[in-house]
């Protein structure tokens, strides 16, 4: 029977992918999880070590952005660029379909794209962060 690949756990090969980086100021990362519980502890373990801690994943923007205490920016989800008139920007209607156990694709949707990020600036000298803003820009960029 073949062997199971291997679960990489990020909390115990974050100290050595830093190590990889130890020379640069502004470090940012960009943790890929699933749980909001997941991503703050994460933030709280590099907290100071690094300039900040992006949450990707689930593709809403949370509204959580700070400084933590020792300079890091940290905010649990940075959100999606994509079709806002959706679901993780696929079509409302065939990912219900789906839930309801319906086998079709998804389709993308294509309806008020729009592009969601965050704007961190930093201490170039001590790679701390300053500021951390949530950024949406709309299909029109007004907003």
């Amino acid at each position: 029977m073949p062997e199971e690949p291997k679960k990489l756990n990020p909390f115990l090969i974050i100290d050595e992918a830093l190590n990889v980086v130890r020379d640069s100021k502004i470090i940012i990362v960009d943790f890929h999880a699933e749980a909001t519980a997941e991503k703050i502890a994460m933030a709280n373990y590099l907290d100071g070590k690094v300039t900040a801690v992006i949450g990707t994943h689930t593709h809403v923007m949370t509204a959580d952005e700070r400084i933590m205490k020792n300079g890091t920016a940290y905010i649990t989800d940075a959100g999606m660029t994509g079709p806002f008139d959706s679901v993780i920007g696929m079509d409302v209607e065939t990912v219900i379909r789906k839930f309801k156990g319906n086998e079709e694709r998804l389709k993308i949707a294509k309806d008020d794209i729009r592009m969601n990020g965050v704007l961190i600036t930093a201490d170039i000298d001590t790679g701390k962060a300053v500021n951390i803003r949530r950024l949406e820009i709309g299909e029109d960029f007004k907003r």
